[in-house]
């Protein structure tokens, strides 16, 4: 968990109370702020979705009325310009409320897939690590060491934390880190391990079926993403690649036949500069939303 930023801190000083009346209305965003690892509280963060909101409105209305009104150079403009200056900024200031509303929620998402994807090897090393008679404790320390295993290390790097420098027991450090772990996978593992800590089970075995499990689902998924990214690539070469040469020969068509030169070269500019670019962009974005690795 990061440290706290000076900027919250200030914004917290001075709409401290603005922030608790609204808390009651964003109750479900603390719970975000906890699994996405955002190490502010709910006040604190609605603080500083506040004094952004507020910048973000002084800076904007101002700017958009003056430009507005110079552009327009009458007084009828200026008035014009005033009253966008105010919709515009508002807009924007809404608007950045609602990005600081939906970030949590992005950030609980990506950790949430990045623990997923290196559950399987981290609890493969943490099989192998209790087949040495390693504490529990020990062995989420060792975890946390290594930066390979991503969102799970920093998991296990907690657990740690407050079993040797806050002095919890081991069984309330699993409890904590599963009540507030994103993945429903880990939250699991970790009430296993805290159910074989309490009974006196077999770790070592239990940690070798789960890792078989997660194995087995990790396969089941990046089979799934082969065949998905197949139907992706097919339907990008044959909607935009084949696609955008068909507009550009209809146009050339169009064009020998006596249409518009202009709204002929204004369609063919805006397939190869607009439209390829940014259907590049999104097909991008689907593949890296979809695919199960990071």
């Amino acid at each position: 968990m990061g440290e706290k930023s000076s900027y919250y801190r200030f914004a917290d000083k001075y709409l401290n109370q603005y922030s608790y009346n609204l808390s009651e209305y964003f109750r479900d965003l603390k719970t975000d702020l906890k699994k996405a690892n955002i190490p502010y509280t709910l006040s604190e963060y609605l603080s500083g979705a506040l004094m952004t909101s507020i910048l973000v409105f002084i800076f904007v209305t101002p700017t958009i009325s003056v430009l507005a009104g110079l552009i327009a150079g009458n007084f009828t403009g200026m008035i014009a310009g005033l009253i966008m200056g105010l919709f515009i900024g508002i807009f924007l200031s809404v608007a950045t409320f609602m990005g600081f509303y939906i970030y949590p929620r992005i950030q609980v998402s990506r950790r949430r897939t990045n623990i997923n994807h290196n559950l399987p090897f981290a609890t493969m090393y943490l099989s192998t690590v209790a087949g040495t008679g390693t504490p529990p404790a020990a062995m989420f320390k060792l975890l946390g060491q290594f930066d390979e295993y991503g969102e799970v290390s920093g998991e296990a790097e907690k657990i740690a934390n407050n079993v040797y420098n806050f002095g919890a027991d081991i069984n309330e450090a699993i409890a904590s880190a599963a009540n507030n772990t994103p993945s429903p996978k880990f939250k699991e593992l970790l009430w296993g391990m805290n159910s074989i800590l309490k009974t006196g089970g077999d770790m070592k075995s239990f940690l070798r079926s789960k890792t078989k499990e997660y194995m087995a689902d990790y396969r089941r998924d990046l089979d799934k993403f082969t065949e998905t990214l197949s139907l992706l690539v097919e339907m990008y070469i044959t909607l935009v690649i084949v696609g955008s040469v068909f507009v550009m020969i209809i146009s050339t068509i169009m064009s020998a036949l006596g249409g518009s030169n202009m709204m002929i070269l204004a369609i063919q500019v805006a397939t190869v500069v607009f439209l390829l670019p940014l259907a590049a962009i999104m097909f991008i974005v689907i593949v890296k939303g979809t695919s199960p690795l990071e």
